[in-house]
Parts: C-alpha cells; sequence; structure tokens
C-alpha cells in the first residue's frame, strides 16, 4: 500500500541518509527494505545533479542503484559514507544484521565507512535483542555440517540459499538472556564461521524514520 505507515518511515529515513551525501562521495549502499528507500532518495539526488559512486552489498542493490542512475564502484579503498537498515536496534547500540544474508559484504562497507548509518522505523527499535532472538551467520559451505553441530545448543536452522558470495546462511537461536557480544564472538571463533550479523553503532548513527514522514537519531 503507498500509504503503509512503515514504507513513509523508511522513505523518511532514506531521505535523511541521502541528504548527508556530498557531491563527488564514494558511498555504500546497504541491502533490505530500508536501504532500497535510502538507494532511492539518493537516486533523485542524482537525478538533479548530484555525483557519487555507489559501491552496494548485494546484488539486489547494485540492480537498484543502476535503474536509479546511480554510478557503480568496486570496494577499493575507503567509503566517505555507508547506509544500511537493520533487523533490531537495541538501547546500547547493538545491532542484528543479516536477514538478507549480506552481512559480510556489510561489515566490509561498514568498516571502510567514514560514517555508517543504520536506517530503520520504530518497530526495529527494541529494549532488547532478545525481541529479535535470532544472529545469523555466514558460513564456509564446507564446514556448515561441523558449524551447526558446534552450536548445537543454539539451535542452528542452515537456510536453503546461499549469500551473494556462495556461502552457507545458518540462524542461531540467541537464548533469552544471552550475552550477544559473547555468542557472536563465540560462533565468530567456530571454524568455518566467516562472519555473524552483530554490529555495533553509536545511537548517533541510527536513523529512525516515522510514519508522519520525519526522521531523527536514536540518541
Amino acid at each position: 500500500m503507498e500509504d503503509d505507515p512503515r514504507l513513509v518511515a523508511w522513505r523518511a529515513a532514506g531521505r535523511a541518509a541521502a541528504e548527508l551525501v556530498e557531491d563527488g562521495m564514494r558511498v555504500g549502499l546497504g541491502t533490505g527494505r530500508a536501504a532500497a528507500a535510502g538507494i532511492a532518495a539518493l537516486g533523485e539526488r542524482v537525478r538533479a545533479g548530484l555525483r557519487c559512486t555507489g559501491v552496494p552489498t548485494s546484488r539486489a542493490s547494485a540492480a537498484l542503484a543502476r535503474r536509479e542512475g546511480i554510478a557503480i564502484g568496486r570496494m577499493r579503498g575507503p567509503l566517505d559514507l555507508a547506509f544500511d537498515g537493520a533487523d533490531a536496534v537495541d538501547p546500547s547500540g547493538l545491532v542484528v544484521k543479516g536477514a538478507g544474508g549480506a552481512m559480510v559484504r556489510e561489515r566490509i562497507v561498514a568498516d571502510a565507512a567514514a560514517r555508517f548509518l543504520v536506517l530503520v522505523d520504530g518497530p526495529k527499535v527494541v529494549a532488547s535483542l532478545d525481541e529479535w532472538g535470532v544472529l545469523p551467520l555466514a558460513v564456509v559451505p564446507f564446514a556448515a555440517d561441523a558449524v551447526a553441530a558446534s552450536l548445537a545448543d543454539l539451535s542452528p536452522v542452515r537456510r536453503p540459499v546461499r549469500s551473494d558470495d556462495g556461502m552457507a546462511l545458518i540462524d542461531l537461536s540467541v537464548p533469552a538472556g544471552a550475552d550477544w557480544r559473547r555468542v557472536a564472538r563465540r560462533a565468530r571463533g567456530t571454524a568455518g564461521v566467516l562472519d555473524h550479523g552483530l554490529f555495533v553503532v553509536p545511537l548517533g548513527n541510527v536513523i529512525v524514520g516515522s510514519p508522519d514522514g520525519t526522521a531523527s537519531p536514536a540518541g
């Protein structure tokens, strides 16, 4: 629906991110619905004369950027800005990403950016990550069964599809009250795990879109 409040909120967050792009910037382009709204808003600015280069985190984001007229660049050197969506954000700035399976490229882009923005709407801002409860992993396919066995106490579920980079995707169920950072470290230390979906982001870089069409930092 055109007036769906979540769509309105994502567009508001996307516009806020796109407005921060300056002429000549190299910009990381995230994956998912909020990031797509940011790409669309950036496309409007490009068609109005802004010059920038986008570095997408997925094939879907690359295709959307091309449709919007945004020049595509490769992941070489630093980025001036990057924006992406999230599955959940808690009050301490812990962010879960990876429902779309692009968390490895998203990590690379986020780490390369001078400023990394997370775009969400109100329902994604949670009191505790326990409300989300899932930590995604990107795993070398050869090791997927071994990783699942090593992390069996976290009820791993392997997705039927792979990431754009051919990695197996495994979702862990994080028990309520668990230390998410500790779970993430344990997972990352398991042979065959390439990355996980837990990020740490300053709340001032989390942009929350609202159904009234406005957007503001989470902190």
